[in-house]
């Protein structure tokens, strides 16, 4: 209790003091600041606008290279897709490999629970984190 009071204390002397500075010095703001700090600013901007997706997890069940590596690849989607239809299925071309990844969750245990459900047929599967898409909006 005694700790609470002096926190509160403490809380109150903190927002007095800031709002009697804040009326005492009330005028304008000058920032001197380095150009390129603002041109870094808008380089951020831009590549977070031109992503697609938010921060999530997939996980991968298939990595290969090789001549038949394409085709196995689309076999092993078109399988995954006749199990879980109702879980988005990406083959993508990361040179020299061909990939299958399965899903678009939001936090790690989401991915986690389907990758128990799908460990006798796909044991070398793992997660990974990636860029999902959004979740349709109901």
């Amino acid at each position: 209790m005694r700790l609470l009071s002096v926190f509160l204390l403490v809380l109150i002397t903190a927002v007095h003091g800031f709002s009697q500075e804040t009326q005492v010095n009330s005028g304008q703001l000058n920032i001197n600041q380095d150009e390129r700090l603002e041109e870094l600013i808008r380089r951020h901007i831009s590549i977070n606008e031109s992503r697609d997706g938010i921060p999530g997890y997939r996980i991968r069940i298939f990595s290969q290279s090789g001549q038949d590596a394409r085709s196995r690849a689309q076999n092993i989607t078109a399988r995954f897709f006749e199990n879980y239809p109702d879980v988005n299925t990406y083959m993508v071309w990361d040179a020299p490999n061909w990939k299958v990844y399965v899903g678009d969750f939001r936090s790690r245990s989401e991915a986690l629970k389907l990758q128990r459900k799908i460990n006798r047929a796909y044991p070398y599967a793992f997660i990974i984190s990636d860029r999902i898409n959004l979740p349709p909006i109901d």
